[in-house]
């Protein structure tokens, strides 16, 4: 986006207050936060910022800067310094419902979907930025607890220690969850998530995209539908596509 095109959206919405300033106690409207950049920027101002970025991407990817996987947010004065949406969650300023409707449009975005989890305790998105580890910390949790706040990315648990998610289907309920469903409208898999857990042993296995809806594990021979998770015995189509599976703590197994 151009230079010109940023000031203008920073002046539409009356976004920011100068570096390091305050908007003073006498300013139009109460709410008020300070984004990582230093600048001031009001509620109204916040919500159509992020709502013209995300309306925006399709014409300028850049808008949201996408880098490895993050999505970040770009200030309207220093475009240089981005906010991730948890630091903008952390100042506090939106409000339940702008929250669902702003994450619904960060969710809609191309690979979105893999890169986001709800915090277990704010169901606030949060965004992964290192895909080596599990623990994912929580700013706006953090925030209001006064002390660092984590959860584990694969089972969506509090994060206590190291050892207390040592359990290697952690791991596996993360990539469980980030599979990308598949895409093949004419097949009766399309839709399902590309990557799923047997029902009887847990092993990750895929679909051919070629065929019908039944598979068989390849580790322990067992039989089941890959669109609804249920045995091949007594199964009667058509039936509902499943949720990705839950692993942690022996969810998956149904033999």
């Amino acid at each position: 986006m151009a230079s010109g095109q940023w000031r203008a959206l920073a002046e539409q919405f009356q976004v920011i207050w100068p570096l390091g300033g305050s908007p003073g106690a006498g300013s139009p409207g109460a709410l008020r936060g300070r984004v990582s950049c230093g600048h001031w920027v009001s509620a109204a101002g916040l919500r159509g910022w992020v709502r013209a970025l995300l309306d925006q991407r399709g014409a300028d990817p850049g808008a949201l800067i996408p880098v490895p996987g993050v999505t970040a947010f770009r200030c309207p004065r220093c475009p240089d310094t981005p906010s991730l949406w948890q630091e903008l969650c952390k100042l506090g300023l939106f409000s339940d419902e702008d929250r669902a409707t702003l994450e619904a449009q960060i969710l809609a975005q191309e690979g979105a979907r893999g890169s986001y989890r709800q915090c277990p305790r704010c169901q606030h998105l949060v965004q992964r930025l290192d895909p080596g580890t599990l623990r994912t910390p929580c700013l706006p949790c953090s925030q209001r607890a006064g002390g660092l706040y984590c959860f584990c990315w694969g089972c969506r648990t509090d994060w206590r220690d190291p050892s207390s998610h040592a359990d290697p289907q952690c791991p596996l309920q993360a990539a469980l969850q980030d599979a990308p469903k598949i895409q093949a409208p004419r097949l009766s898999v399309h839709g399902c998530p590309s990557l799923r857990a047997c029902p009887g042993c847990n092993a990750l296995l895929s679909h051919t995209t070629r065929g019908y809806s039944m598979v068989v594990c390849p580790e322990c021979r067992f039989w089941f539908c890959y669109r609804c998770l249920g045995p091949y015995r007594g199964h009667r189509p058509p039936c509902r596509i499943a949720d990705p599976q839950l692993v942690c703590g022996g969810g998956v197994g149904m033999r």
